[in-house]
């Protein structure tokens, strides 16, 4: 999956992939910003959940987490948003159990924690920020 900038509003594009060629081939478009958002927007980052059932997008400016559920050929539907508790989602992570998603806005200078609700998706706020100058990625290190 791939991002493309068709000017304010920001596409989550799903590509089949020909492991033999390398080609890729657009099979769906969705937008990771809700109906009728009419102001500027950059999508940060992507990521698929642990278990592979849906799909998270940040986006900057709009400063929310968008959460798509991924169907069993791989189509996306539009599952929730969330917003970030912060400015500038520069990028998230979720943790290796795929319970906590982390999010480093940047602008705020804080990273924000959600939990993640396995069975929809969604994300809750825990109620936790970490004070950090301009997040701009977590990494969890293998056990």
């Amino acid at each position: 999956m791939a991002l493309l900038d068709t000017g304010r509003v920001l596409h989550t594009i799903l590509f089949d992939f020909d492991p033999k060629s390398g080609a890729l081939q657009a099979r769906q478009q969705i937008s990771t910003l809700p109906a009728g958002f009419a102001g500027t927007n950059f999508t940060s980052e992507v990521r698929i959940s642990n278990d592979g059932k849906f799909l998270y997008a940040a986006n900057r400016l709009h400063d929310s987490i968008a959460v798509f559920a991924v169907g069993p050929s791989g189509e996306l539907a539009f599952a929730s948003e969330t917003w970030t508790r912060g400015d500038y989602p520069r990028s998230f992570t979720i943790d290796p159990s795929g319970t906590y998603l982390y999010c480093c806005n940047q602008r705020s200078d804080a990273v924000t924690c959600f939990r993640v609700d396995r069975a929809a998706g969604g994300l809750t706020f825990t109620d936790r920020y970490t004070a950090v100058g301009t997040p701009s990625i977590i990494v969890f290190r293998p056990a």
